[in-house]
C-alpha cells in the first residue's frame, strides 16, 4: 500500500531529523576544540550533512509513491499522507539555501557576525522539518488509534518513539538557539527576552505533545532526551563539571499533573495546567543554564513577570498547534 511506504518515510525522516539536531549542539560545542578554523570535515558538519541527505531521500522517497496502488484501491481510505512531507521537503530547501548562503560568506568575508543569517535559517529549516516529521506521524498515530489502520504492536511503539524523539527534536533546536543567543550577547534587555522565549518554548512543545501522547512517561521521556542531550555535550564532550539535571524535576512533575488533573478537569484543562509547568520553573528547566546565564531571573521581578508570560504564551500557542495538527489529521481521514 502507498500509505505504508509513507509511513516508511515518516520513519526515516525521523532518523535524519534527531540527528541533524544533534550535529546542531554538536558543532557549538566543538568549537572549543577547533576555535574559529571551523573546518568543513569537522564530524559535527559530517553528521549535518548525513541528517540533511537522510531528510532529502525520505521526502522523495515518500512523495514519489504514488497515490493509488495495485490493491490500495479498495481500502475505505484513499488520501495521500504527504502534507508533513512537503512540509519537510520546505524546511530540506531552506537548509540548502542556508549552506550555500553559509558557503558564499566565507569565502568573501574573513568573519562573520555572532548570529549569522545563514546559521539563523538553518535551524529555521531543522524546525520546519520537525514540524513537517510531528504532522505527519500524527496522522499516522490518529489512523491507527481511530483504528482505522491496523499495524503490529511493535510498529506502533516505533511510532510513539519517533514522535517523542521529534518533539524532543523541537525542544532542542529551539531551546539551544535561544540559549546561544543569549550566550553570545551578555545584556539584562535581550536576556529578559531570551529567557522569556526560553520560557515559552517548552509550554509549546508539551501542550500538543501530551494531547497528541497523554500517556504517563511519554513527558518524562521528551525531557530525559532533552536533558540527557544537554549533559552530554557539556559534560562528556567540553569536560564541564559534572551537575545534578534539575531539568528532570519539571517534567515529572507536568507528567503526575496531567495524570492527577485529568480525572477532574479532563485532558485537556488538566493538559492546558501542566504545561506552563517547565516555564514557570525557568531555572530548574534549563539547569544549569540559568545558573550562569539568568542569575537575575531568581530574584528579579520584571524577568520572572516575563518568565510567566512567556509560560502562558507557550501553553496558549501550543493549543494551536495541536488544534492545527487535529484539523490536518481529520482532514486527511474524512
Amino acid at each position: 500500500m502507498a500509505y505504508a511506504s509513507r509511513q516508511w518515510s515518516y520513519l526515516l525522516g525521523t532518523l535524519g531529523a534527531v540527528l541533524q539536531v544533534v550535529a546542531g549542539w554538536w558543532d557549538v560545542y566543538s568549537h572549543l576544540i577547533f576555535g574559529s578554523t571551523d573546518p568543513w570535515w569537522n564530524p559535527a558538519h559530517l553528521t549535518l550533512y548525513a541528517g540533511i541527505a537522510i531528510v532529502i531521500f525520505a521526502v522523495w522517497r515518500g512523495l514519489r509513491v504514488k497515490a493509488v496502488q495495485p490493491g490500495y484501491a479498495t481500502s475505505p481510505i484513499h488520501f495521500a499522507n504527504t502534507s508533513g512531507l512537503k512540509l519537510a521537503g520546505l524546511g530540506s530547501v531552506m537548509q540548502i539555501i542556508a549552506g550555500v548562503w553559509n558557503e558564499v560568506v566565507h569565502h568573501i568575508f574573513l568573519s562573520e557576525p555572532k548570529i549569522a543569517p545563514a546559521h539563523a535559517l538553518l535551524t529555521l529549516g531543522m524546525l520546519t522539518i520537525n514540524l513537517g516529521l510531528i504532522v505527519g506521524l500524527s496522522i499516522e498515530y490518529g489512523m491507527i488509534k481511530q483504528k482505522i489502520l491496523s499495524v503490529s504492536s511493535w510498529r506502533r511503539y516505533v511510532i510513539v518513539l519517533c514522535m517523542i524523539l521529534v518533539f524532543s527534536s523541537i525542544w532542542l533546536a529551539a531551546a539551544g538557539a535561544f540559549i546561544y543567543v543569549a550566550r553570545s550577547f551578555w545584556t539584562d534587555p535581550l536576556g529578559w527576552t531570551m529567557a522569556m522565549l526560553l520560557a515559552t518554548v517548552g509550554p509549546l512543545v508539551f501542550a500538543p505533545a501530551k494531547r497528541v501522547l497523554p500517556q504517563f512517561g511519554t513527558g518524562i521521556a521528551i525531557g530525559l532526551t532533552f536533558n540527557l542531550v544537554a549533559f552530554f555535550f557539556l559534560v562528556a564532550y567540553a569536560e564541564t563539571p559534572a551537575y545534578v539535571p534539575w531539568g528532570i524535576v519539571p517534567v515529572v512533575l507536568l507528567d503526575t499533573l496531567v495524570v492527577g488533573l485529568k480525572r477532574v478537569l479532563g485532558l485537556t484543562r488538566a493538559v492546558t495546567i501542566a504545561s506552563t509547568v517547565p516555564g514557570l520553573l525557568f531555572p530548574l528547566t534549563y539547569f544549569p543554564f540559568t545558573s550562569y546565564l539568568f542569575s537575575w531571573s531568581f530574584t528579579a521581578q520584571l524577568p520572572l513577570l516575563m518568565v510567566f508570560f512567556g509560560a502562558v504564551l507557550g501553553v496558549m500557542l501550543g493549543n494551536r498547534v495541536y488544534a492545527s495538527i487535529s484539523s490536518l489529521v481529520l482532514g486527511n481521514i474524512s
